[in-house]
């Protein structure tokens, strides 16, 4: 309702500030409110700091940012995944199962070192960052500029709208703010170039050491020489680092085997663990999921009791909300990852949706098939199949990231059909068939023509909701 009244002084402002290579004083003031996160309220270390900063201050650094992203683009490693467009952790998952299975296929041994680090945005010195942008080839404007943009910002804890003292911050990147990640990413991005015999599949602090090698000795001493280079690399860049809290992970082909082995680097000792967690899932050492789904269905199971224990308070549209954002959105975040799971845990995810769709409509005596009918939803088996579509579609629009076209290859013989994909060869069922590299070629391929040529992905996600999933033609199912 203001644009026409903001517009002119607001460019003003934006320009001047562009122009004289200064970030306002007003636009460097942040109100940090804490924010509980678990166990003892009374004990600080439990509460997350989320700073709070002024609407003029983000429409700058929004036109800044804009004004950069091609050239921090060219900068950063494929490899950096967090705050970046088309980047997500979903990819960098995929990418690191489907890397381990592919390495197992081929008969090699797999682990990975999950690093902690404490207060990483909180650490970052500016100095340092200032001169690894000059290193990057930003010109001397825009370092004065950043320089201005870092330096002498003040923040105040907020709590019950009382203020404490106004404290100057005299290292890192600004949180809340929309030029504090990227500066980080900009900062990190040099770690990768140091390792040699691993891959770090990094997602904001959240920095992952992945090796292969022929045998478990081999792989061990991989992964502690590169996870001393890390950890030196941290230090030299003024992160702090906790080797005794880094979680390791050695991937067993066999589910019977609950061999463990220690990892010795910065005079520490760590012992592998049969699951950790990265990025919100559970990956276990036999890469089942069956933990993680476990959990997934416990939780909305207990939801969905509550809700049937309070449905006479609720209305149809209510009930709809409800389910949607509720129960089943425990199975939206990553679902592509942990797709290869055992037929009971698919069964228990599809025992979810058929409960909350009977809670939906109140009907207890239809069978699943209609109530899916009647919600004009699909099972969750095919929604999934559907997702792993738009993947490999927007894999090859280019609208992933650079590394999902090793999982998805476009086939470019002559005498191919056109748009398909390039099914690769696979050594055993569970690390060669049971993947996406090779699922998904069977998929993208069975597609009607029209699927595959579109070029839109409005369009294409149009098209999809229209597929029913893969058809199977053997004498069990026609039968059926």
């Amino acid at each position: 309702m203001s644009a026409d009244i903001i517009d002119e002084p607001l460019s003003n402002i934006i320009n001047s500030m562009i122009t004289n290579c200064i970030f306002s004083d007003t636009g460097k003031v942040a109100h940090v409110t804490p924010i509980y996160k678990k166990k003892a309220r009374d004990d600080k270390v439990n509460y997350r700091p989320v700073s709070v900063i002024g609407s003029l201050s983000k429409i700058v650094e929004r036109y800044v940012q804009d004004t950069i992203a091609e050239h921090m683009d060219k900068c950063l490693s494929i490899f950096i995944s967090a705050y970046r467009k088309r980047y997500s952790s979903n990819h960098v998952l995929i990418r690191l199962l489907e890397s381990w299975k592919k390495h197992m296929d081929n008969k090699k041994f797999v682990g990975a070192v999950l690093m902690d680090l404490s207060k990483a945005f909180d650490c970052v010195p500016h100095d340092l960052l200032i001169a690894k942008m000059h290193a990057y080839g930003f010109d001397t404007n825009t370092l004065i500029f950043f320089y201005s943009y870092l330096k002498n910002r003040n923040q105040s804890v907020k709590i019950n709208n009382i203020l404490s003292t106004f404290l100057v911050l005299k290292s890192g990147v600004p949180q809340g703010s929309i030029l504090g990640p990227i500066l980080f990413n900009l900062f990190i991005n040099d770690l990768i170039h140091f390792l040699n015999k691993s891959d770090c599949l990094n997602f904001a602090d959240d920095n992952t050491l992945s090796a292969f090698a022929n045998s478990i000795p081999e792989l061990i001493k991989i992964l502690e020489s590169e996870s001393e280079i890390a950890i030196n690399w941290f230090r030299d860049n003024d992160m702090i680092v906790n080797p005794d809290k880094f979680q390791a992970i050695v991937i067993n082909r066999k589910p019977t085997d609950y061999s463990t082995f220690s990892l010795k680097f910065d005079n520490k000792v760590i012992e592998t663990s049969s699951e950790v967690t990265l990025l919100g899932i559970d990956i276990d050492k036999n890469l089942s999921f069956n933990s993680h789904i476990h959990n997934l269905t416990k939780r909305a199971a207990g939801q969905l009791n509550y809700l049937c224990s309070n449905s006479k308070y609720l209305n149809l549209d209510a009930k709809r909300i409800l389910v949607e954002s509720f129960i089943l959105a425990n199975f939206n975040y990553c679902p592509l990852v942990w797709y290869f799971c055992s037929s009971e845990s698919k069964r228990k995810q599809e025992q979810i949706q058929k409960r909350a769709l009977r809670f939906l409509y109140s009907d207890y005596e239809s069978d699943y098939e209609h109530l899916l009918v009647k919600a004009n939803k699909p099972t969750l088996e095919v929604r999934k199949l559907r997702l792993l579509a738009l993947e490999i579609f927007k894999t090859i629009q280019g609208l992933n990231p650079e590394y999902m076209k090793e999982i998805f290859i476009q086939n470019t013989r002559r005498d191919a059909q056109s748009n398909k994909l390039y099914v690769q060869s696979q050594n055993s069922k569970k690390y060669g068939s049971d993947t996406l590299r090779s699922l998904g070629p069977k998929i993208w391929n069975s597609l009607p023509v029209n699927f595959r040529e579109t070029t839109s992905i409005c369009a294409f996600k149009q098209l999809i909701k229209t597929w029913a999933g893969p058809q199977c033609y053997c004498n069990q199912c026609r039968t059926k």
